[in-house]
């Protein structure tokens, strides 16, 4: 029997300002590498004001990903619906 893989949704939302900063934009070209290698999925950022970036990642590697972030000083955050919410840091 096998198990279906399940998937949560992070994103980080950061000023626009941001992108003049080279270590925020290494930080989330180092971030996209490393979720694409462990099975993730990355989505175009959106901008409006701020810049919204999203990934589709497997659920076992959330907590991962999210000490991965925070060592870039970026809080990922995900969906209420996750079965991680609540259980990251707010």
């Amino acid at each position: 029997m096998t198990t279906k893989q399940r998937y949560e949704k992070m994103f980080v939302t950061v000023p626009e300002s941001a992108m003049d900063d080279p270590n925020h934009v290494g930080a989330i070209e180092d971030m996209n590498g490393y979720i694409e290698r462990m099975g993730g999925t990355v989505h175009a950022p959106a901008t409006c004001g701020e810049i919204s970036y999203s990934w589709t990642v497997p659920a076992h590697w959330t907590f991962r990903f999210y000490e991965r972030f925070k060592s870039f000083g970026l809080k990922a955050k995900v969906r209420p619906n996750s079965e991680w919410f609540g259980l990251l840091e707010n």
